[in-house]
């Protein structure tokens, strides 16, 4: 039996899903692992003594209101994965990177780490309030690719950052583990080869396989914020079917808070004294899932099953779409008879049960495609909530920050500037609330009394950074495109000189003729025919870098011409 237990703390779900894993991998032997993300954390979950792994000091402050007294806090560092760093450490030496991450902070802490590591590149932060640099060669992101806009120089991922080793060290210090130090380095490294290796999508549902059984309900109908139409009418039906005994189907996109109003409809209910469990089918296999829904019996003994021991109460099925087709059957007899057998039994026992099943599936189309019982959908769909998402409820975005800020992370002195706000209101909110919540936590970290649009996450802001994305590097592509023209026909030096000559002459306040522009190459050691630059001439002019006028000392550079002039000077040069 594992003698100690640590608590990781991050949040946002998919790094502690990542943090967790990394963890597990070195000292999951050793030290009992769970995990919260800041908006699950409550007064009930951290006991006195326990010891705590924050993801950063940033958090510190949001988590203090949670902790008893005599807990210990261990604040992570975060570093790059080194395996990842291949493709940027073959690269010719001398590249421009652009480093695009989630907030400013994490943007800078990246860049640093990367100029320490891989010092052969220059690396920039992207500002998304400052002009971006010219002349970039690529866009580094650690994980973060969907941030970046189409359009832009070669993306390399460097995959989401890690805990470094310092930390795992402190760790195994803080539990008395000094003696096993070689063994977990050696795990360490084996831990960044194996995140290296995992394909890092984020899918709510599989963030917490290890934690997926809630064992008590924390919220009421009072704590579920309803000032749009349509959620106060989601909110009064679900208070009148709290009333019933019938099972309640909750229908939703992830993160518009269906477990939240399941606790809601429990505690509203008559079984309110009773247990609550809930179970995410999609965070267990099939066979594990079965078992520890309704129980086993076999020559070893009798383990009973969640039904069994929320008897009296109410048992939350979450994502009930992910429930094998035997699972399915089961649950259907259960509704049916009132009674469960357990897996490898012949006895049912009688069970008297609140069921409340979610999904973010829609069960009506998998009814039809035939992978979801039509006699079970039926029983579910009877008194079925379909919660709205967040961009179907903006009015209830700045009453949601308020209630988020004020009552669950104890800031009252937050002001979030109109246009902020309105930057918020009209974001599309793909993860819905849970999302919300994971950017008014990183504002409240932030330790400012007020909060404008720059202190934003850039996926907020993306549709506005994807507009000076795509006009700064197409500009770039450009010049690439030009370039490639002008070497078609083999005289990319005469055509720079060319070029040159004009945009002094526009400087000056001087024209010249081609008989003047062809002296003036003819002394800087381009020795040209009549004809060989006037061909020069006409693909300078069709590429837009040229004006030619007819007559003797009608031609200019153009505006364009200036511009791709000017950039590639700062190219030769750098």
């Amino acid at each position: 039996m594992k003698k100690h237990q640590l608590t990781l703390v991050a949040i946002q779900e998919e790094y502690l899903s990542t943090i967790s894993k990394q963890v597990r991998e070195i000292v999951g032997d050793l030290i009992e692992i769970r995990e919260t993300t800041v908006k699950k954390l409550t007064r009930e979950l951290v006991h006195p003594g326990e010891t705590l792994l924050l993801s950063g000091d940033f958090i510190v402050q949001l988590v203090k209101p949670f902790l008893p007294d005599g807990v210990t806090c261990i604040i992570a560092k975060r570093g790059l994965n080194f395996v990842n760093l291949k493709e940027l450490l073959s690269l010719p030496k001398g590249r421009k990177c652009l480093v695009v991450n989630d907030t400013r902070r994490n943007t800078h802490e990246t860049v640093e780490a990367l100029k320490e590591i891989v010092f052969e590149h220059q690396f920039y932060p992207y500002e998304p309030d400052q002009p971006l640099p010219d002349n970039i060669d690529y866009v580094v992101t650690p994980g973060e690719e969907q941030l970046i806009p189409g359009g832009s120089p070669k993306v390399i991922d460097i995959g989401p950052r890690v805990l470094d080793l310092d930390t795992l060290l402190e760790v195994s210090k803080h539990f008395g583990l000094t003696g096993h130090s070689s063994l977990l380095v050696k795990r360490y490294m084996k831990s960044l080869v194996s995140l290296s290796q995992e394909k890092q999508t984020y899918s709510p549902a599989h963030v917490h396989a290890e934690n997926t059984m809630e064992k008590k309900a924390n919220y009421f109908f009072a704590d579920v914020v309803a000032k749009s139409p349509s959620m106060v009418s989601v909110l009064n039906m679900a208070q009148k079917l709290a009333k019933t005994d019938s099972p309640v189907h909750l229908y939703g996109d992830t993160g518009t808070g269906k477990s939240m109003l399941a606790q809601a409809i429990h505690n509203g209910s008559h079984v309110r004294g009773g247990p609550y469990l809930s179970v995410n089918c999609a965070a267990r296999s099939g066979d594990t899932l079965e078992k520890e829904l309704f129980g086993t019996e076999n020559d070893q003994g009798v383990s009973p099953g969640l039904f069994e021991y929320a008897n009296g109460g109410t048992l939350c099925i979450e994502e009930v779409n992910e429930l094998s087709a035997s699972g399915q059957s089961r649950l259907l007899q259960i509704f049916e008879e009132k009674r469960v057998t357990r897996i490898g039994g012949s006895l049912s026992t009688p069970v008297n049960i609140r069921v409340i099943t979610t999904s973010s599936t829609d069960l009506s189309a998998l009814a039809k495609k035939g992978t979801f019982r039509r006699d079970l959908y039926y029983h579910l769909s009877a008194l079925a909530i379909n919660i709205p998402s967040l961009c179907e409820r903006t009015e209830d975005i700045p009453f949601l920050i308020d209630h988020y800020l004020k009552q669950h992370l104890g800031k009252t002195d937050l002001t979030i500037t109109h246009d902020a706000m309105q930057t918020l209101i009209h974001y599309s909110w793909p993860g819905n609330v849970r999302e919300l919540y994971n950017v008014v936590s990183h504002l409240a970290c932030l330790d400012e009394k007020t909060v404008d649009s720059s202190a934003l996450p850039l996926n907020v802001k993306k549709e506005e950074q994807e507009k000076r994305f795509h006009h700064h590097f197409a500009q770039q592509i450009d010049e690439k495109q030009i370039i490639q023209k002008i070497e078609e026909h083999g005289f990319l030096e005469e055509s720079l000189e060319i070029l040159r000559i004009f945009e002094r002459g526009k400087r000056v306040h001087t024209s010249f003729g081609r008989l003047a522009v062809k002296k003036i190459l003819n002394e800087r050691g381009f020795k040209l025919s009549e004809q060989q630059l006037r061909l020069r001439l006409e693909v300078l002019h069709e590429l837009g870098l040229l004006n030619v006028r007819q007559g003797r000392s009608g031609t200019t550079i153009s505006r364009k011409g200036e511009q791709f002039l000017k950039k590639i000077e700062a190219m030769l040069k750098a």
